[in-house]
């Protein structure tokens, strides 16, 4: 189960904090200074980082109907991903 821990982040903008199941994701740890916006099981599942002018997001399952079936169903799948670009791109 996807728990959402920063909502307040602008990847996570008008997205609810109720997540479709997702059936699997790789184990990572967060880097020391990265900002964990989602967890699955205690484990970060969304993580960003901003150094200097630059920004990077890690998703840590995949946007495809393998492990993500329901994900790509999403009726908040659209505007998520477009938060997360905006905000990679220093749109927002």
């Amino acid at each position: 189960v996807v728990k959402v821990v920063e909502p307040g982040h602008p990847v996570l903008e008008s997205i609810p904090p109720e997540w479709p199941l997702m059936l699997g994701y790789n184990k990572v740890s967060a880097k020391p200074g990265a900002k964990v916006l989602a967890t699955i099981n205690d484990d970060p599942f969304i993580v960003v980082w901003e150094y200097g002018k630059g920004r990077s997001m890690a998703f840590t399952t995949d946007c495809s109907p393998h492990w993500g079936v329901e994900f790509v169903r999403w009726e908040f799948y659209g505007a998520f991903w477009r938060n997360a670009i905006r905000w990679l791109a220093n749109s927002i």
